[in-house]
C-alpha cells in the first residue's frame, strides 16, 4: 500500500442521503466502489456509493477506467475528472480537484 492509499484508508465511507450517486448526484447509486482497491489492501477500507453496473458504465466505470479520481485531503473527500485515463501519481499533481458534495 502506497502513501496515497494509506491516506485514503483514513477517510469515511461516502454515500448520499437521497440514494443517488455520491459523485454525479443524477443517477441512482447501484454499486459500492472500494476507494482503495481490494488488491492493494483496501478490502476493509472506505467505499463510495456510485452509479453504474459492475465496473462498466456510469461513475463506477469511470473510476475503474481511471477517468475519475478520489482523495482524502484536509478532512474531506475530493474528486477529479480527467479527459484521458490517468495514473494516480499523475492525477495527484493535476489541478482541478473539487470537494465531493
Amino acid at each position: 500500500m502506497n502513501l496515497y492509499d494509506r491516506q485514503n484508508m483514513s477517510g469515511p465511507d461516502v454515500g448520499s442521503a437521497d440514494g443517488t450517486c455520491a459523485i454525479c448526484h443524477m443517477a441512482p447509486a447501484t454499486e459500492r466502489h472500494h476507494i482503495v482497491p481490494r488488491s492493494r489492501g483496501g478490502g476493509s477500507g472506505p467505499t463510495i456509493a456510485v452509479c453504474g453496473f459492475g465496473n462498466c458504465g456510469g461513475c463506477h466505470g469511470m473510476l475503474h477506467a481511471h477517468l475519475l479520481h478520489l482523495r482524502w485531503r484536509g478532512g474531506r473527500w475530493e474528486v477529479l475528472e480527467t479527459e484521458r485515463p490517468t495514473k494516480v501519481d499523475e492525477a495527484m499533481r493535476l489541478g482541478g480537484w473539487m470537494e465531493l458534495r
